[in-house]
């Protein structure tokens, strides 16, 4: 598939480039490829330089909405990045929201004098792909993502069109596509291409190496990892991904075919469309884009998802069976109570364990569920088995399928609770890895300090997230050994107190029995 140059469009100015080449004065004031931009030095810190809110294409409203990502018109004077900017549109948010939105956040080291280029960690939020921002921490404080730049590497956030603004197809959408020689469907993932670009062109002025770029995500940022990894048109805009709780393995919606259960992505939002708006029986673009954004976050329900097609060739699970993902050191995992999400969908215990058919039985004794499943047990047993066949069993299959190039691939299995949550939990919820990620374990004293356990283990977890940045691999400075993962070993690494540790057949049996129920859907031997 072949991007539009509109999308790779960069408008670089030569007397910017040949400012930007040159190291400022000012560490907060940085020339970016299409102006000056202004920084500050967030409380909290005395090493970290921040920049938020920097627009990396223009605004994707009026005849620009469903379209790609269309470059930002350079300035002169300084941009003011001293605070976040309005999050992209979505349902029961309470912060400022506006399809004005595609902005990222980077947080670098405030002394860039004589240092070598450092690693960009690159960070895509979770959310269903219908809700999530940017935002790592309350400016003007330092937050996660400060906390994360100390440790040497620069840290960016960015910010992706959401639910039907990103993730939506319709039959005159399709036409004025094909029309414009446009991708279609995935405009979400469009605009992650268009900031991984952003990156490429700028990485250096912030301290940064445009040649060890990682991306890392969580939940729907995970999926998103895995989907870069899936897309041709993000070919060398990244070097190592890290797909936290992403759900690589699940059914996605085709643009123009039904599959797996599922009509085409074109046919869904024709029926959304028609079910919600009196534009019709044939609604033209224009009509669409009279729709408020407030009315296209209430169509549907549940998750969103990136659509097969044009831009996404097929499922990841599917694109990393052939061999085509793109080959970089990757590593993948999931948490040890993901069920959390389950009460999102909003289905009873047996109503879940009914859809294992003929492996029903096999399923319940595997995960303890009692023959009712309406108790508490049978609940927990629903949710714990959602969870591993929605987020690990997609890690354990794509760190497998990683045999098909030549980069490696590592698992993890984060099941760390802490000592307060222990009677709420049954192991550790979905998303919950994501503060050790960042090496935040809470202020002593606060209530959401995670004790000293905690602390240790988010030391611990940031240095191989940063170490991984920086190599590709995650070992070393006497962290216990993460071996890369084979299927014959099956080892992860379980991330849990004391200390790390490399444990093989992690929920062998359980995740034998989703597999056989994946590969029976996608009809792989």
């Amino acid at each position: 598939m072949k991007i539009p140059s509109s999308i790779r469009a960069t408008l670089i100015l030569p007397l910017l480039l040949a400012c930007s080449a040159a190291e400022p004065a000012d560490p907060f004031l940085v020339q970016t490829d299409t102006g000056p931009v202004q920084g500050f030095a967030p409380e909290g810190s005395d090493d970290v330089a921040a920049f938020l809110g920097i627009p990396f294409a223009q605004a994707p409203e009026g005849h620009l909405r469903w379209r790609p990502p269309i470059a930002v018109e350079p300035w002169t004077e300084p941009l003011e990045a001293n605070e976040y900017r309005p999050i992209c549109p979505q349902g029961r948010a309470q912060l400022p929201q506006s399809e004005d939105c595609l902005h990222l956040n980077v947080w670098t080291s405030a002394d860039r004098s004589g240092t070598e280029a450092m690693p960009v960690m690159v960070w895509i939020h979770g959310g269903g792909f219908r809700a999530g921002n940017g935002r790592l921490g309350e400016a003007p404080v330092t937050g996660r993502g400060g906390g994360l730049a100390e440790r040497g590497v620069v840290v960016v956030s960015i910010q992706y069109r959401l639910g039907a603004l990103g993730f939506f197809a319709h039959p005159a959408l399709a036409a004025e596509a094909a029309a414009s020689g446009e991708p279609e469907g995935s405009h979400g993932v469009l605009d992650m291409i268009a900031a991984l670009e952003w990156v490429q062109r700028n990485a250096a002025a912030f301290g940064g190496d445009p040649d060890r770029v990682t991306i890392f995500g969580v939940s729907a940022g995970g999926m998103a990892v895995n989907t870069l990894m899936s897309v041709p048109a993000a070919a060398g805009l990244f070097h190592r991904a890290i797909a936290q709780s992403g759900y690589g393995t699940w059914r996605l919606p085709h643009l123009s075919e039904p599959r797996w259960g599922l009509p085409s992505a074109r046919d869904q939002g024709a029926s959304l469309i028609a079910s919600a708006f009196d534009l019709g029986d044939d609604p033209s673009t224009a009509d669409l884009r009279t729709i408020s954004f407030e009315d296209l976050n209430a169509l549907g329900t549940g998750f969103w998802v990136p659509i097969t097609g044009t831009v996404l060739p097929d499922e990841p699970g599917i694109v990393f069976a052939r061999g085509e993902q793109h080959d970089v050191p990757y590593i993948t995992g999931g948490n040890s109570f993901e069920g959390t999400i389950f009460r999102a969908f909003r289905m009873a215990p047996g109503d879940y364990f009914a859809t294992f058919g003929e492996r029903e039985e096999h399923a319940r004794a595997l995960y303890g569920a009692d023959a009712k499943a309406d108790t508490d047990a049978g609940r927990i047993a629903a949710a714990t088995s959602f969870g591993d066949q929605r987020y690990v069993i997609s890690a354990r299959y794509l760190a497998d399928q990683m045999k098909t190039v030549s980069s490696p691939a590592r698992t993890y299995y984060f099941q760390f609770v802490p000592e307060a949550q222990r009677e709420t939990f049954p192991g550790a919820p979905h998303g919950s890895e994501v503060a050790y990620v960042f090496g935040d374990p809470g202020e002593p004293g606060s209530e959401n300090y995670r004790g000293d356990d905690g602390a240790a283990l988010a030391d611990a977890m940031a240095g191989y997230w940063t170490r991984f940045a920086a190599t590709g691999d995650p070992n070393g400075d006497g962290a216990p050994e993460w071996p890369e993962y084979d299927a014959e070993s099956d080892t992860w690494m379980v991330l849990d107190a004391p200390e790390p540790k490399a444990t093989p057949d992690v929920l062998k049996d359980r995740l034998d029995l989703l597999e056989a129920v994946y590969l029976e859907r996608i009809g792989a031997e």
